[in-house]
């Protein structure tokens, strides 16, 4: 049995908590990026931020972190698959929670590789699941689907002179889904754009007359968005656009490609699973029941 001593953590521990990081990614699944250590400091170090981690024999067996958000407080946790079970991932929760709860009436528990295990136990701190996405990932080195077309579209790739078509295309595309924010173009094109955007992969579909009917959105290794507006939904725009995304991908040099889908999204699921995609992780984010709402008894992770 281990001994485990719980102590306060800091940016000197970052290394210990990327080395935790990616073993429960082999574990749980999920993407690589967030065992980095540039990903993990903005969640467990830095100024307001509260990290603890539990450890036994010199090693790191779990770890979680509040850190302060515009409109709530946001945990994370990560707890060593050799080491579940034993009631580390409670004890954890708890802390983490009670720490959240003195700093903001508002608090968020986050996940980027979800657990049956760990939504059971969110669950049974009075917490449910208010967003999760499933991130799946898709081989470049295999034989890609060809898909042509729909007669009369046109591709556009993204420049300074038609970031408005860009916008119109997702605006259309996305207006009618839940959870839309509403940006403006300025505030899409912060979001979107940054050092890893690829603007040669970025196309914009157009009509006879130049209207655009759908966009799909790139950056290294990613399809951060496809979308069809709903006058050409369901006559192959949609994977048309991502298959050349892919194939411009491939030529770039990427060896695989990864997105992420909404849970309440099958429609474009069922797409991408057609384009070679697969599940690899669910991402997740649980916030405390209101008043007289009842707990979820299960939810699939996979």
């Amino acid at each position: 049995m281990v001994n485990v001593e719980w102590a306060a953590l800091a940016d000197g521990n970052i290394a210990e908590i990327a080395d935790l990081a990616r073993r429960c990614m082999v574990r749980d699944g999920g993407l690589r990026a967030t065992t980095s250590p540039g990903f993990l400091a903005r969640r467990y170090a830095g100024a307001g931020v509260t990290a603890v981690g539990a450890f036994g024999d010199g090693e790191l067996l779990a770890c979680g972190a509040v850190r302060p958000m515009k409109a709530a407080s946001a945990i994370a946790a990560l707890v060593d698959p050799a080491h579940r079970g034993r009631g580390l991932g409670s004890s954890l929760l708890d802390r983490l929670l009670d720490v959240a709860k003195r700093q903001s009436e508002r608090l968020q528990v986050e996940t980027e590789s979800l657990t049956q295990e760990a939504h059971e136990l969110f669950l049974s701190r009075g917490l449910r699941q208010t967003f999760a996405e499933d991130v799946c990932r898709c081989d470049l080195t295999r034989p890609l689907s060809q898909i042509p077309l729909p007669q009369g579209i046109r591709l556009e790739e993204w420049t300074a002179n038609n970031q408005g078509a860009f916008y119109e295309a997702y605006q259309a595309s996305f207006a009618d889904r839940p959870g839309f924010p509403g940006w403006s173009q300025e505030q899409w094109i912060d979001w979107l754009v940054d050092d890893e955007f690829l603007p040669q992969c970025s196309l914009v579909a157009r009509t006879a007359d130049g209207t655009p009917a759908g966009f799909v959105a790139c950056a290294e290794g990613f399809l951060v968005q496809v979308g069809s507006i709903p006058e050409w939904r369901r006559g192959g725009l949609g994977r048309a656009l991502a298959a050349t995304a892919m194939e411009r991908m491939r030529r770039h040099g990427d060896t695989e490609v990864f997105l992420d889908i909404n849970v309440n999204n099958p429609a474009s699921a069922a797409l991408f699973q057609r384009l070679g995609f697969s599940v690899i992780a669910r991402r997740a984010r649980y916030e405390p029941l209101a008043n007289g709402e009842r707990s979820q008894v299960s939810s699939p992770v996979t």
